[in-house]
């Protein structure tokens, strides 16, 4: 299969945001000044999985453009609201990662569909093609890291920004695989042949590795913790839900992740405190809540959420601060 993948270079527009009312519940205590950042009417059929870029002045995500199937990656500047399209020519893309000197990112391509939707419920195709590829921030100079006719993608930068943390199924099984920033220098971490293992996160100080896996029961996702190497392995949620998109936040002794612990169609972000085991409920919005990421400073989050009027699933960014009693354990 012959896939050349195009950049656009010059795909920039800027869009003034809509008000709209109801996207705040009034359980949500951790969360102030919630914000929807991209619509339809920028455009997107759906948009989704946002992350900051090192200096929280823009972010990058992933939206499908109205009239097509598959998702492109995108970048929005905060302050003047500026969007760019990065990536052209695939016909899906996802998994987006600012570097940590903020002048590149990484995402993964695919000539074919990865991620659909269907009847509420979110699903993932693990396209036998699909490859790690690292760009300038406007899409330029796009290489690629990975190659071959298998799912390379759900990667992530190193605090460094040395290494790239990646979930593949390259030897016949998905697996988390770490690599050079320049795709050499290849290190299996996880070697499971019966099960799932992906979305896997550096800790900040980069000694720890954070995804989740489907290891006891087909689909039902947890959330594991293992050293950079693939060590000391430790499981950090056990229940009969699906827990995935786990992201940490910069004290690193909190995670955020997506649960279905309350319906499995209306999914919600809870913190996990790695040292106590303590679970604090994030999101109380009756439609879709996930895909959790900080910013550096802990101060604002980012999510997914269906809580907007045309209840598509958009990017919405609030402040945030930990529970009252989690901080005085932080200090």
């Amino acid at each position: 299969m012959n896939f050349v993948f195009k950049l656009l270079r010059s795909a920039v527009f800027l869009i003034a945001a809509p008000a709209i009312a109801g996207i705040v519940h009034p359980d949500e205590l951790l969360l102030t000044n919630v914000e929807q950042l991209t619509f339809s009417s920028m455009g997107f059929e759906k948009a989704g999985e946002a992350y900051f870029s090192p200096d929280g002045q823009m972010i990058s995500f992933q939206a499908v453009p109205k009239g097509e199937n598959g998702y492109q990656i995108y970048t929005l500047d905060l302050n003047s609201r500026e969007v760019r399209q990065i990536s052209r020519g695939a016909q899906t893309c996802t998994c987006s990662c600012f570097h940590p000197h903020g002048d590149k990112l990484i995402f993964a391509a695919s000539p074919q569909d990865w991620m659909t939707e269907a009847s509420g419920k979110y699903q993932w195709d693990l396209t036998a093609y699909m490859n790690i590829y690292e760009a300038n921030i406007d899409g330029s100079e796009a290489v690629a890291l990975t190659s071959g006719a298998a799912y390379h993608a759900e990667c992530a930068y190193s605090p460094d920004g040395e290494h790239i943390v990646y979930a593949s199924n390259e030897d016949g099984a998905m697996n988390i695989y770490v690599m050079r920033c320049d795709g050499s220098d290849v290190q299996q971490l996880t070697y499971t042949d019966h099960c799932y293992n992906g979305g896997p996160f550096f800790s900040p100080d980069g000694t720890k590795i954070i995804f989740r896996a489907d290891r006891d029961a087909p689909h039902y996702l947890q959330i594991y913790m293992m050293d950079r190497d693939g060590l000391n392995l430790v499981q950090l949620t056990d229940n009969a839900a699906v827990n995935w998109a786990p992201f940490w936040h910069p004290s690193q002794d909190v995670v955020a992740y997506t649960t279905s612990i309350h319906s499995h169609r209306n999914y919600e972000i809870y913190l996990l405190s790695i040292s106590t085991g303590e679970f604090h409920r994030v999101t109380h919005h009756p439609a879709f809540d996930g895909l959790p990421a900080f910013n550096q400073e802990g101060t604002k989050m980012l999510w997914t959420s269906k809580r907007g009027e045309d209840g598509s699933s958009q990017i919405f960014i609030a402040d945030f601060t930990l529970p009252v009693d989690w901080e005085t354990k932080e200090n």
